[in-house]
């Protein structure tokens, strides 16, 4: 009963909540082994769950090791596959809804200044197919926020350059307006007609906006790889397409913009999800403040130099 019911379960994410590939992957990993877990206790029936079953499936994972965060993403996936039960099976277990999650303490995301970025960037003049699409990338990822996700299912009809606006498709197929400026403009004026050329070479033909060299779709891995190795090479070794996406909202926030507006250009359901780049602004503006103003690195009694 196991098996047949997490294969619903994942057909149900991945046609009707469209998560992305690996988010699918977590979920059957996460799922597969609470369920073998209750199979070797000889429960087949995910009804019959209870209270002393869980504590004891997580203090397991517990004692292997497992960090709060992986703790809490397994309950997450537990407690979606239970609610999945009860719309679809009309099947619950009040423990698992009870069972609180354990507390992750908050990280503030990596984010590389302004000046790395730019600099970066810059670095990126490719007049050839590749170097077009890589300046590209970069340039509407950090100038639209976008997530690695959405970059790779980028389609040119989401794409007005008279308006510079594109029509991002997000999460759960939420689409939202997100405007581009110049630079991304210039960059994608370069791209573009490599992009046919390249096509035309080949003797093929996509929607897809960012193509790899065999003319295809350009996957997530290969957009995290790229990005990657662009960092390394201007001495950005955490550099990942989410940590663009990271200084998109906090380069914003730090020159001015208001958190709504924020919120909407990433997309994101919760203004509580947004509201850490208030933290991470915060952090970047003490930064400034302790290494620029004269008196903020004085110790008392110390004199400043006149």
């Amino acid at each position: 009963m196991g098996e047949h019911i997490l294969k619903e379960f994942l057909n149900y994410l991945e046609a009707e909540k469209r998560v992305s590939f690996h988010t699918l992957k977590a979920y059957k990993h996460d799922l597969e082994e609470f369920l073998n877990f209750l199979s070797s206790l000889g429960i087949e029936n995910p009804a019959d769950v209870n209270e002393v079953h869980l504590k004891t499936f997580f203090y397991n994972l517990k004692e292997k090791g497992l960090c709060a965060k992986s703790l809490a993403r397994k309950l997450s996936a537990i407690k979606s596959f239970y609610k999945f039960l009860l719309k679809r099976k009309g099947v619950t277990s009040e423990a698992v809804f009870l069972l609180e999650a354990p507390k992750i303490e908050k990280k503030l995301p990596y984010v590389p200044s302004e000046e790395e970025l730019n600099s970066m960037i810059e670095e990126v003049t490719g007049k050839d197919f590749l170097g077009a699409r890589d300046r590209a990338l970069l340039e509407l990822i950090y100038g639209c926020g976008l997530r690695v996700s959405e970059a790779s299912n980028l389609t040119l009809e989401q794409i007005d350059s008279k308006l510079r606006i594109i029509r991002v498709k997000g999460k759960g197929d939420k689409e939202r307006l997100v405007p581009f400026g110049q630079k991304a403009l210039e960059a994608l004026e370069e791209y573009l007609p490599k992009r046919e050329q390249k096509l035309k070479e080949l003797g093929k033909e996509s929607p897809y906006v960012f193509l790899n060299a065999k003319g295809e779709r350009l996957g997530e891995r290969g957009i995290r790889y790229i990005i990657k190795r662009l960092g390394l090479k201007s001495g950005l070794f955490s550099l990942h397409p989410h940590a663009l996406r990271h200084a998109f909202a906090t380069h914003l926030l730090n020159a001015g913009a208001d958190l709504r507006s924020i919120q909407e250009l990433l997309g994101h359901a919760n203004l509580s999800t947004t509201e850490i780049y208030t933290k991470v602004g915060y952090e970047y503006l003490l930064k400034v403040y302790l290494s620029s103003h004269p008196r903020a690195s004085l110790s008392f009694g110390q004199k400043q130099k006149s």
